[in-house]
């Protein structure tokens, strides 16, 4: 059924993120996929010299933007599937909100996954869900619930 799953995770709050990561679990155990978890840091386009009269625009790294938050969230999630005895695997990107969608799709596509699950961020009307919905990726797609709409 599926044996890789990529998990597009918010790290702030981390406790928002646990319909996602539920979901993620039951399915990975159920299955035996191994889970890859996705923060998608954001990242801000900004002038790196405006003297002279040149404006270049870069992106901050991932080192210069990324917050330990958001690595220790990350990790935190992948601790939480391993001790499940699922094969779990985490990183982060940083790309502007812009460009969000585009590197879900993209590391899905990398990773060959057979479903991919967007967390709550991403449920009613984000910009990305629809974004990736409409890309009609080779792949399922299970958009997870708030933590205040699950149902117990």
């Amino acid at each position: 059924m599926y044996e890789r799953i990529l998990v597009a995770i918010d790290a702030h709050p981390t406790e928002e993120n646990a319909s996602a990561i539920r979901r993620t679990e039951q399915i990975g155990t159920l299955t035996g996929a191994t889970v890859h978890v996705l923060h998608v840091a954001r990242g801000h386009i900004i002038p790196e010299d405006i003297t002279g009269g040149s404006a270049r625009l870069g992106v901050w790294s991932a080192d210069d933007d990324a917050e330990d938050a958001d690595r220790a969230a990350v990790q935190q999630l992948v601790d939480r599937l391993c001790a499940a005895g699922i094969d779990a695997h985490g990183e982060m990107v940083v790309a502007t909100e812009h460009d969000a969608a585009d590197v879900i799709l993209q590391r899905a596509e990398d990773l060959e996954v057979d479903l991919l699950v967007l967390g709550h961020q991403h449920h009613r009307g984000s910009r990305t869900a629809e974004r990736v919905i409409h890309q009609h990726p080779p792949y399922s797609i299970l958009l997870a619930r708030p933590p205040q709409e699950e149902r117990r």
